[in-house]
Formats: C-alpha cells, structure tokens, sequence
C-alpha cells in the first residue's frame, strides 16, 4: 500500500474508527464473545490453549485485513465518485 494510504489508514484506525462502531452492535457483540473466550478457555488443556491463542492472533489478522480491505473499496468508491463529478 502506497505511504499516503497507509496514513490514512492508520488514522482511520487510529482516531475514527471506534466512533463509528459505537454505532453499530459491534460492542454488544464483543462481550458476547469475549465472554465465550472465556468460559471456552477455561476448559482447554494447555496445549489446546497454545492452538486457540495462534487461533485468536490469526483470527486478529483477518479481522485488521477485512477493515483494510473495507478501506481500499471505500477510498476507491470514493475516487470513483468524485472523478465522475470533477470531469
């Protein structure tokens, strides 16, 4: 991604991003899963805690690609949007 994207990303993530999913369920959806995590923790054995946890970070990751990915098309869409305007 080109250092100007990054930045912006970055920002986005960074200063805007939890305003705008304090609009929506993501939340109340985070302690439902937290919680999950929790109990579902409690019953591993130590080597099944090993694998949730690498299961965890990667779900992590997917999850921060997802949002760049959202970026992308959103940056995109609106490039799109005001090309069309400015021609």
């Amino acid at each position: 991604m080109p250092d100007l994207m990054q930045t912006l990303f970055d920002y986005i993530i960074d200063h805007l991003h939890e305003t705008y999913c304090l609009q929506t369920k993501r939340a109340a959806y985070s302690v439902y899963r937290d919680s999950l995590s929790r109990k579902l923790e409690e019953q591993l054995t130590e080597e099944q805690t090993e694998l949730f946890e690498e299961f965890q970070k990667y779900s992590n990751q997917v999850e921060m690609e997802e949002l760049y990915a959202m970026f992308l098309a959103a940056f995109d869409q609106s490039a799109a949007l005001f090309s069309r305007h400015t021609a």
